[in-house]
């Protein structure tokens, strides 16, 4: 394992007998200043943020993250500068946890090479990549040269035990779970499909740290979650929110203000006595 500062995430959140609030955003959603400004809010509560790279042509996200995704490029989102998003983030405090979710083509546009120099998060989500996939083995030789960045695959229901064998040997950091079939923030998770695949992750791995995801939007869903997993995730629910409150006009530090209340109101479900 990696000791990153996801890692630390997990340890801490553990020694306090809860699980970690991981929370995603779409980055440059609705705008470079904004998004900023709601990252910074959510780490005030959150363990960690997963800031979206946003794409034009995604297979496994909601018709809410698409559109931030398409209201995000307008604004003049870039893989370029979603890297230097999160170069700002970490400048002002190096201790922040953060993730860059997204997909394979916009990292093979880019350059895995340049991506896997560049790219200052601690772990690294691509939506649509396989084991077998050369150039996912390629960014993870990279990341495993610099030590510090990582690769997180994803466990669906379908996937069985031998591909998360398989996969727990690809990471170095930790497992996500989805708690369903499909895109994200469709429906509510399935409990009993997420305790097969932790169960299955634990049964493999003693030292793998799980995040949950897909479907959790309340306290009460991160309350009956958070007995499962290292770290509840919380995507769609924020982002549909921000699109919401910038419908309304809200915006910058307000908008910012609004998405951390709900943020933590999460954060009161972590316990897992």
């Amino acid at each position: 394992m990696i000791k990153n500062n996801f890692t630390k995430v997990f340890e801490k959140a553990r020694s306090e007998n809860r699980a970690a609030l991981f929370i995603f955003v779409t980055g440059y959603h609705p705008n470079y200043e904004t998004s900023k400004l709601i990252i910074k809010e959510i780490l005030k509560y959150a363990d960690a943020v997963e800031i979206g790279n946003p794409f034009n042509t995604s297979t496994a996200d909601s018709s809410v993250i698409m559109n931030s995704s398409e209201i995000a490029i307008a604004a003049g989102a870039t893989t370029q500068k979603i890297l230097n998003l999160i170069k700002e983030i970490k400048s002002e405090n190096e201790n922040y946890a953060l993730a860059c979710m997204g997909y394979l083509n916009s990292l093979y546009g880019y350059g895995i090479k340049k991506f896997a120099k560049e790219c200052l998060a601690d772990s690294c989500i691509i939506v649509d990549s396989s084991l077998d996939c050369p150039e996912e083995h390629e960014l993870f030789e990279e990341f495993k040269k610099i030590g510090k960045s990582a690769i997180v695959k994803l466990v669906t229901p379908q996937n069985n035990e031998s591909y998360i064998k398989a996969c727990l040997h690809r990471t170095l950091s930790w497992i996500y779970v989805t708690g369903y079939s499909g895109v994200t923030g469709s429906k509510k998770y399935n409990i009993d499909y997420i305790k097969n695949s932790v169960s299955l992750i634990r049964k493999n791995s003693k030292n793998a740290f799980v995040g949950c995801g897909f479907g959790i939007r309340t306290r009460d869903d991160v309350v009956e979650v958070a007995k499962l997993s290292d770290a509840v995730i919380c995507g769609t629910a924020i982002v549909d929110l921000i699109e919401k409150e910038s419908k309304k006009g809200t915006s910058g530090q307000d908008l910012a203000l609004k998405i951390g209340k709900y943020v933590k109101e999460l954060t009161k479900g972590l316990s897992k006595k």
